[in-house]
């Protein structure tokens, strides 16, 4: 029998609650002895942690079993694992005084009593409960308060995380500042891009700007801010005789399709675009402001241009080019069935995206997927410096080469993707606004949630909502024309001025 009043503990908890999520969170950080396993109803198994363990019961309330057997519910389960954390001390001092022990208690027994109503279900709660009565019961001043106090909790944990992704994204920034990797015995090479002001991208968001040369054609070249880095890269390639047989770009955002025409006249190779793509440069749409200050302006394309079609030319070959909409309407991906190699662009840009542009349709994007799934891909390259892939004839480069299969990755987007229809769906069937459809998709017991929250906070901040959580939210349902003022962004009022005739008349 364990000494020290019966530890270790055991908690069982209900793992679709907020609230006891965040509690079970914060259990993992304090406990440094590590006294205290958690294990969630919805696993099973609760016979072999205590056979008088009813599921209902603990679902209803906390349940704490201790190495002696002994089982404790609701405050007590609280108040004892608060004793056995040493740094949770100050939670176990309210249990000392019966006063603060019995206000404690009441307050427990509340929130244990309304925990999902609160929630409003969010985050998958009513798959296992009863929704319909709970949507009946609920309103929204419950549901801001638990989403609030879900905040509140885990800000600490927040901020640590996005002070650990600011160091590993300067240290991934050190590793590639300006650098050629080489893979797949040199038919595959990532040639990192930057300039002053699009360096702060990378700093402050972890998304690198590259090219990728692939058995002569060059790919999304980069912007106009990094013309010095691609002319860096182009003269040594020029050095060591490789050949850029034609420039091309995944789609038309400005950091891929900047220097297309300058590219292609240093290297002496043809401009190969799908008419989509090049209709987006003939004229170039204009972009919105900070996007233009940071990245550049993308120039017009002015000269002849190859129709990228039926294919784009490597040494001894052709790239498949395939539609891939869903970032943007233009969106194609290039395709080598011979090496099975995928120059994916931003058709994939992690699994767990969730602060995209404006022009994103998630339901599309959804269909770009499935269809990647058939491709059967042994090497998949992204837009923004990443591969991955199970090959080990590509070598392991930190912050570069993620040894994963990339049928799992394109899987896991795609789980994460239907997730998120399925929650906008039931929010919308509720008659729900944007900001309750963000809440209800992003619930602070999912992981992803609080650790992307600093990242794409800093985003909307700086774009003025143009890439935040509700773009994400409104490309499952996409309606331009209803962009409104919400609580959690601004939107700068644009005075409408009168037409020139009638200013004139007056």
């Amino acid at each position: 029998m364990a000494e020290r009043g019966y530890l270790p503990l055991t908690a069982v908890y209900d793992g679709q609650c907020e609230i006891c999520q965040a509690a079970v969170s914060w259990i993992r950080v304090l406990d440094r002895r590590g006294v205290v396993r958690c294990v969630a109803v919805q696993d099973g198994g609760l016979a072999d942690v205590h056979p008088a363990l009813d599921p209902a019961e603990c679902l209803a309330q906390l349940h704490v079993v201790d190495g002696g057997g002994q089982i404790m519910v609701g405050w007590q389960a609280v108040a004892r694992i608060a004793g056995a954390v040493p740094l949770a001390g100050p939670l176990a001092a309210v249990d000392r005084l019966a006063a603060t022990r019995a206000v404690a208690a009441a307050a427990y027994r509340y929130v244990a009593r309304n925990r999902h109503q609160l929630s409003t279900c969010r985050g998958g709660a009513c798959e296992s409960f009863e929704p319909a009565a709970v949507r009946r019961r609920a309103d929204a001043g419950p549901f801001w308060a638990c989403y609030s106090l879900g905040l509140l909790l885990r800000l600490p944990l927040v901020v640590g995380v996005a002070a650990g992704d600011q160091a590993r994204f300067a240290r991934d920034y050190v590793r590639t500042f300006r650098r050629r990797v080489v893979l797949l015995d040199k038919r595959l090479e990532l040639w990192f891009l930057g300039g002053f002001p699009a360096d702060l991208v990378p700093l402050v968001f972890g998304e690198r700007f590259t090219a990728v040369w692939y058995r002569g054609a060059l790919v999304d070249p980069g912007s106009v801010r990094m013309r010095r880095s691609l002319a860096a890269h182009l003269k040594d390639a020029a050095r060591r005789g490789q050949p850029v047989t034609a420039v091309t770009a995944t789609h038309g955002h400005e950091e891929h399709v900047g220097n297309l025409e300058w590219a292609a006249g240093l290297a002496g190779a043809a401009v190969t675009l799908t008419p989509q793509v090049a209709q987006q440069l003939r004229p170039a749409a204009r972009i919105p402001m900070m996007r233009a200050a940071v990245i550049g302006r993308p120039p017009s394309v002015h000269g002849q241009v190859e129709d990228a079609s039926s294919g784009v030319r490597i040494t001894a070959g052709h790239l498949e080019v395939l539609p891939a909409p869903g970032h943007s309407p233009d969106h194609v991906v290039f395709w080598d069935p011979d090496e099975r190699v995928l120059l994916a662009g931003d058709s994939f840009m992690g699994a767990y995206f969730s602060s995209p542009n404006p022009d994103v349709d998630s339901r599309a994007w959804m269909a770009t997927l499935r269809r990647l799934l058939d491709l059967d891909v042994a090497v998949m390259v992204e837009g923004h410096g990443h591969v991955h892939t199970l090959r080990r004839d590509v070598p392991a480069v930190p912050g570069v080469v993620h040894r994963a299969d990339p049928r799992r990755a394109i899987e896991r987007k795609l789980e994460f993707l239907a997730w998120l229809d399925k929650r906008i769906a039931e929010a919308r069937a509720d008659g729900r606004g944007d900001n309750a459809a963000v809440a209800a998709c992003f619930p602070w017991g999912r992981r992803w949630s609080w650790e992307r929250l600093a990242a794409d906070e800093i985003a909307r901040v700086t774009t003025i909502g143009e890439f935040s959580r509700h773009q994400l939210i409104r490309s499952f349902h996409r309606t331009p024309e209803q962009v409104l003022p919400t609580v959690f962004e601004a939107r700068l009022p644009r005075r409408r001025l009168p037409d020139r005739r009638h200013r004139d008349q007056a």
